[in-house]
């Protein structure tokens, strides 16, 4: 993992370039909409990292009971991010679900590649793989067109950004880790899920 030093403090790269893209793509949804995105955006990050971090204790509660404090350094691992997209799946399909409910589910995933296609592009730059970056920065830009002349985002659509994407981690990074599989795999889950729920809305 690689980390950022921002004054007296070290930060990690991948959890500096999600907080960079959740603000971002907050503010692009913003200039495309001409109001603020809905609390569910910021509420699937903040319940990702909660249970990223808290099941640290989970899985370590004898290391925790010794040193308490750790509980700020490490996290749960591979099995905490498993939880962690789990518990944005289940939310998500939650508050899709409430009676009173206004959440547009076509909403998820537009939001989805935004955040995701700045985490990339913002991860590969802090790691100086400028390169990566520089070809990531590319799709989010290809993306970000796509989204302000206010396509709809068709699931050929998201399977073609999917696999692109892909492609550039294929080349520039671990496609088969497990942060990576986890990633796609909502991808997935958002896809299928904006598809059924249209065909709910015809019926």
């Amino acid at each position: 993992m690689n980390y950022i030093t921002i004054g007296r403090f070290t930060v990690p790269a991948d959890l500096l370039a999600a907080f960079a893209a959740i603000f971002i793509g907050a503010l692009i949804y913003r200039a495309r909409e001409k109001k603020s995105i809905g609390d569910w955006y910021w509420n699937s990050f903040f319940i990702y990292i909660a249970i990223y971090k808290l099941s640290y204790v989970v899985f370590n509660f004898k290391m925790f009971l010794d040193t308490p404090f750790s509980l700020l350094y490490f996290n749960g691992g591979t099995e905490g991010q498993i939880l962690g997209f789990a518990g944005i799946a289940a939310y998500l399909y939650w508050i899709a679900r409430k009676k009173e409910s206004m959440v547009k589910v076509t909403e998820y995933l537009p939001a989805y590649f935004l955040f995701f296609l700045l985490y990339w592009t913002g991860l590969f730059a802090f790691s100086e793989e400028f390169i990566a970056a520089g070809v990531q920065a590319l799709m989010a830009l290809i993306f970000g067109v796509f989204y302000f002349k206010r396509m709809e985002l068709s699931k050929e659509y998201a399977i073609l950004f999917l696999m692109l994407e892909a492609l550039v981690l294929s080349l520039f990074s671990n496609l088969l880790s497990a942060e990576n599989l986890l990633i796609f795999a909502l991808g997935i889950y958002l896809l299928v899920f904006q598809g059924l729920n249209k065909e709910e809305l015809q019926h």
